[in-house]
Order: C-alpha cells, then sequence, then structure tokens
C-alpha cells in the first residue's frame, strides 16, 4: 500500500472507474447500501483497497474514524473535493511514542508468560505471590525462582530443589508462609 500520492484507475466493478488519489474527498455508496463520506487516507490497487476517513476533517484532540472498503464494492464514488494532506489537522497529534509502546510491549510479554499452562489455580496463586517479591518463571509446570530455585508439583516445601542450601531453606520458609496466607492445604 502506497498511502503518499497513491493514485490508481478504477476498472471493472465499482467506483465508476474514479481515480482513488490520497486526499480527495468522495461522497461513497456501497453495494451494501452503506452510505458515506470519505477522504482517501491510502490506496492499495493490488488489493484494491481504499482507506477513507469518513466525513470532513476532525477538530483536534477529537479522533478520527476510517473505513477499509474493497474497490469493487463501491457502486458510487461522486468526487466532491481535493484536500492538500488528509492528516494535516491532526500533525502535532500524530506521534508515536515509540519507547512506550516498547514498555508497554514488555509489560504485555511479562503478564502472558506470568501465566502457567496447564498449572491449578493454586500453583498459579503461588507464583503470583512468589512473583511479588522474587524473580519468577514457569519452566512447563514448574515454578522457576531467581533462576536457581524450583518448586516443583504439588507445591510443597518438600518439592523444593536447586539453588544453595541457604537459598533452598529460604524458599521453602517463604513457601509455607505463601500457602498459609493463601489458606491453602497444609504444607507437609
Amino acid at each position: 500500500m502506497n498511502p503518499a500520492n497513491a493514485t490508481a484507475k478504477e476498472a471493472e466493478g465499482g467506483g465508476n472507474g474514479e481515480e482513488y488519489e490520497v486526499g480527495k474527498m468522495y461522497e461513497v455508496k456501497l453495494t451494501t447500501g452503506i452510505e458515506f463520506k470519505g477522504i482517501v487516507l491510502a490506496y492499495d490497487s493490488d488489493q484494491r483497497v481504499v482507506i477513507f476517513q469518513e466525513g470532513a476533517m476532525r477538530e483536534t484532540g477529537k479522533s478520527m474514524t476510517t473505513r477499509t472498503v474493497k474497490a469493487n464494492f463501491i457502486s458510487e464514488a461522486r468526487f466532491m473535493r481535493k484536500l492538500n494532506d488528509p492528516l494535516a489537522s491532526n500533525k502535532k497529534k500524530r506521534f508515536i511514542d515509540l519507547s512506550g509502546l516498547i514498555k508497554k510491549e514488555a509489560v504485555a510479554i511479562r503478564k502472558i508468560e506470568s501465566i502457567g499452562v496447564g498449572v491449578t489455580a493454586e500453583a498459579q496463586k503461588i507464583f503470583d505471590a512468589f512473583s511479588k517479591t522474587h524473580r519468577v518463571k514457569w519452566d512447563n509446570k514448574d515454578i522457576v525462582i531467581n533462576e536457581d530455585v524450583r518448586i516443583s508439583s504439588p507445591y510443597h516445601s518438600d518439592c523444593v530443589t536447586g539453588g544453595a542450601r541457604a537459598a533452598n531453606d529460604q524458599m521453602k520458609k517463604v513457601l509455607k508462609i505463601v500457602r498459609a496466607k493463601l489458606q491453602l492445604s497444609s504444607d507437609t
């Protein structure tokens, strides 16, 4: 899709031979009966898809409504006028905070990775409790704490393995406390 000065002649099926050029405003009627006014934001001649911003340019601060339409679904497209830049009115608002998106992605990935697959609700509660104070991750159905201590199913203190003896003993104590706080069956 080439949104910058894209033009294309519509031949068969739809568009009445109109030229869809970025910045032109049309009154559009679809084969489904839907009618709208829109400014062409982009046109893809290979896929025969037109992206419209509905209505006139919006006031700053308001969100835009876009509509993606297969050109062969356009039964009528009446040219209204040409605009210089269909996105000009909101240029100051069109800022993508890449570092913010990267942070949001990292948070989303952590949330997904914090969900155990095929584990019991009890195991997930234990994982969530440990995640508040330790670096934890799932390794299949095992909870791995600080990269070296592992808690296996059924997640009792006798299922804690790995790590230095002091770390192992500490995680056993913490696990007993967590199970008590969560009011899970007694740790045996």
